[in-house]
């Protein structure tokens, strides 16, 4: 056995890179090996993985474009969400009310029912004395004037800082607090 098929058969073909000395007719043949320069080597690869500038400009703003209108669609989002949670529980015209006693009732009566309403941006407060609609008193507060003024929820609170017996009644709107004075017979609204 010659030379040639011994390494033929402990080598695969593929491995050495040389033209065979003798042509076998049967064995396809390999193509004649081609070196490139480190340079233009490199050049290629940069050329396929890198991006241009303009591209990575192009990218970013795209990101920020898209970020700018998420941010803005969250904004609608959560302003429609509020207003949507205060028609729920305030309806509209914005209403609150609650039940007190603030000394008005006769003796063995219920407590006073009162509303509290923001109609239009006007703050309303409306007194039924000993629940007893008959006898109903309204109160005027201030006219808000903020835009949208008749989306803001009106809240109602009862309180007694003096210990008389003859309780405030305090209306906040937003951030601003409304105190009617108790004065034994009425309210009396206090700036």
């Amino acid at each position: 056995m010659s030379t040639q098929a011994q390494a033929n058969h402990i080598v695969p073909r593929s491995i050495p890179r040389h033209r065979p000395i003798v042509p076998e007719t049967d064995q396809p043949e390999i193509p004649p090996w081609h070196h490139r320069s480190s340079s233009q080597t490199a050049r290629s690869r940069r050329g396929r993985r890198a991006s241009s500038p303009g591209s990575l400009a192009a990218t970013v703003g795209c990101g920020m474009a898209i970020a700018l209108v998420l941010i803005v669609l969250g904004q609608v989002a959560m302003s429609w969400a509020r207003v949507t949670w205060d028609d729920w529980h305030y309806g509209r015209p914005r209403i609150t009310q609650a039940d007190a006693y603030v000394g008005h009732e006769q003796a063995g009566q219920p407590p006073s029912h009162f509303l509290v309403l923001n109609n239009r941006g006007r703050i309303e407060l409306i007194e039924f004395p000993g629940d007893d609609a008959t006898h109903a008193r309204i109160f005027l507060g201030p006219q808000l004037s903020e835009s949208d003024a008749n989306l803001i929820p009106a809240t109602l609170t009862v309180r007694d800082p003096h210990h008389t017996r003859y309780p405030d009644v305090v209306v906040d709107v937003g951030r601003l607090s409304i105190i009617f004075h108790n004065t034994h017979e009425s309210f009396e609204l206090q700036y």
